[in-house]
C-alpha cells in the first residue's frame, strides 16, 4: 500500500500537464503513487502523459477514457487507488514539493483522516492565499466536526485542498457529468471524519485562467440546475452513513446557500435574454421554497448575511425582484423552456 495516491483528472492540459506532473512526482515524500486519467482529450495531452509515464515509470500510472468530466475521471482514480491517503489535483494546478509529506505527517501524528489546508490563487504574475473557510478558525487545529457542526458548511466544498484517507471515503463517487461536483460529496467527508486538522498554512497552487474561467462560466448556463443534484446527493449519502438527522440544520443550510449562489451567478449573466434568465432563477427559488418553506429564516444563511455584505445585497435584490413580480410566477411554462435540465427530467417536488 502507497501512503498517497494523488488522482489527476486531465482534459486539454497539454500546456499544463509538465509542471503539475512533476511537481507531485517530485514530491519528497516518496511512497506515492499518480493516477492521471485521460478524459477524452482532445489536445496533445495523451502523449504528453504517455511521455511523462516514461520519465515517472516508477510512480505514474495513465489511464484513458472517453470524455465523461472530472467527475468519473476522478472515479476511476478512486477504483484504482492503492494508498491509504488520497490528494486530487487538477492537471492545470501544482503542489508545492514538500506538500504531501506535510499534510501526510500531520494525518498521522495528530491521527486525523482529513487535513485541510488553504489554496494559493495564481493569476498570471499575481499570487493570493484564500483561507478557504469563512469560519472562525484563524489558526492550525484540531477540529471536532462533531462539535462544530457548521464546519461542514463554511469549509470550501473545493477538492484540491484536501488529503483525505481512503477509507473516509469508501463507496462515495462523484456525481458524473454533473457541474460542482465536489459538493455533492465534500461535505459528507467531513462530517464522516470526526476529527480533522484546520491547516492554516497554502496547500495548493490554482491557478486561474481568465479565458477559460469566463467560457466556464458562460458554459454553466444550461447546467446550472444541477446544484440541485448536488444538493440533494448531500442529503442521499449523509442517510447512507446515518448522518442525516444529526446534520440535518447544516445540509438544509448547504442547499439553500449553495441554490442562492447560482441565482447570483444568473443575475450577472450579461448577453442572456432576460426572460430565460427570470425562468432560471424563478426555477431555482421555485425548488428553493418548495424543499425549504421557511429558509429565510435558517441561521446559518443569515449569519452568512451579516458577514458578507455583497450576498447580502444580492438577496435583497433577489427579494425585490420577488415582490416586484420581476421574476415569472408560472413555474409550468419554467418547465416548458428549460430543456435538459437533470431537475425538470427527475420531476423536481414542485
Amino acid at each position: 500500500m502507497k501512503k498517497v495516491s494523488v488522482i489527476v483528472p486531465v482534459y486539454n492540459a497539454e500546456k499544463y500537464l509538465e509542471k503539475c506532473i512533476s511537481s507531485i512526482a517530485n514530491q519528497t515524500l516518496d511512497d506515492i503513487e499518480i493516477l492521471a486519467i485521460n478524459d477524452g482529450s482532445k489536445d496533445n495531452s495523451l502523449n504528453v502523459l504517455d511521455n511523462l509515464s516514461i520519465k515517472y515509470k516508477d510512480k505514474i500510472r495513465v489511464f484513458d477514457k472517453p470524455n465523461g468530466g472530472a467527475g468519473s475521471a476522478r472515479n476511476i482514480g478512486i477504483d484504482n487507488a492503492t494508498g491509504e491517503f488520497i490528494k486530487f489535483v487538477d492537471a492545470d494546478d501544482y503542489l508545492s514539493l514538500n506538500i504531501l509529506e506535510r499534510m501526510y505527517t500531520i494525518a498521522k501524528e495528530k491521527k486525523v483522516s482529513l487535513v485541510r489546508g488553504n489554496y494559493q490563487t495564481i493569476i498570471g504574475p499575481i499570487k493570493t492565499i484564500d483561507t478557504c473557510s469563512w469560519s472562525n478558525i484563524k489558526e492550525s487545529k484540531i477540529v471536532d466536526v462533531r462539535e462544530n457542526k457548521d464546519y461542514i458548511v463554511t469549509e470550501t466544498p473545493g477538492i484540491g485542498n484536501k488529503l483525505i484517507k481512503r477509507d473516509l471515503i469508501g463507496e462515495l463517487r462523484f456525481p458524473e457529468k454533473t457541474k460542482w461536483e465536489d459538493l455533492a460529496i465534500i461535505p459528507v467527508v467531513i462530517a464522516s471524519s470526526e476529527k480533522i486538522f484546520h491547516l492554516n498554512e497554502p496547500v495548493y497552487n490554482y491557478r486561474v485562467n481568465m479565458n477559460t474561467t469566463i467560457t466556464d462560466f458562460i458554459n454553466k448556463i444550461p447546467n446550472i440546475l444541477d446544484i440541485v443534484r448536488c444538493c440533494d446527493n448531500i442529503e442521499i449519502e449523509m442517510t447512507k452513513r446515518g448522518l442525516n438527522e444529526e446534520y440535518k440544520e447544516q445540509i438544509e443550510s448547504l442547499y439553500i446557500l449553495h441554490t442562492l449562489y447560482r441565482v447570483e451567478n444568473a443575475m450577472l449573466w450579461v448577453n442572456f435574454p432576460r426572460a430565460k434568465k427570470e425562468i432560471v432563477i424563478t426555477s431555482l427559488i421555485t425548488i428553493l421554497n418548495s424543499k425549504y418553506p421557511n429558509w429565510q429564516n435558517n441561521s446559518i444563511f443569515n449569519r452568512y448575511r451579516k458577514i458578507n455584505p455583497l450576498f447580502n445585497w444580492d438577496i435583497n435584490r433577489v427579494n425585490k425582484f420577488l415582490n416586484e413580480d420581476y421574476l415569472i410566477d408560472d413555474i409550468e411554462k419554467a418547465k416548458d423552456n428549460i430543456n435538459n435540465s437533470f431537475t425538470i427530467k427527475r420531476k423536481i417536488k414542485l
